[in-house]
């Protein structure tokens, strides 16, 4: 099980999502859970490796994370 540190871009607030399977889950595991308290969970969001938006369907373990690793996230925004 590992850690992986997670930042909302917009507002800076930091989460540390603890014992997790980095083999089994995904972003999009991680971004629609409630139990983190994110800010509307469930909506669209981006996942972020450094600077690089990932496959949100894609686990953790293929996209290169590392225990104790930061990804940010950020809303996805909607064209007029």
């Amino acid at each position: 099980m590992a850690t992986l540190n997670l930042i909302d871009s917009t507002t800076g607030e930091e989460f540390r999502v603890l014992d997790i399977d980095f083999a089994e889950v995904t972003p999009k595991d991680i971004l629609s859970s409630d139990d983190l308290g994110l800010r509307a969970a469930g909506q669209n969001w981006w996942f972020l490796k450094g600077s690089q938006v990932v496959d949100e369907n894609t686990t953790l373990e293929k996209l290169g994370f590392q225990d104790n690793d930061k990804a940010q996230f950020m809303e996805k925004v909607v064209g007029m």
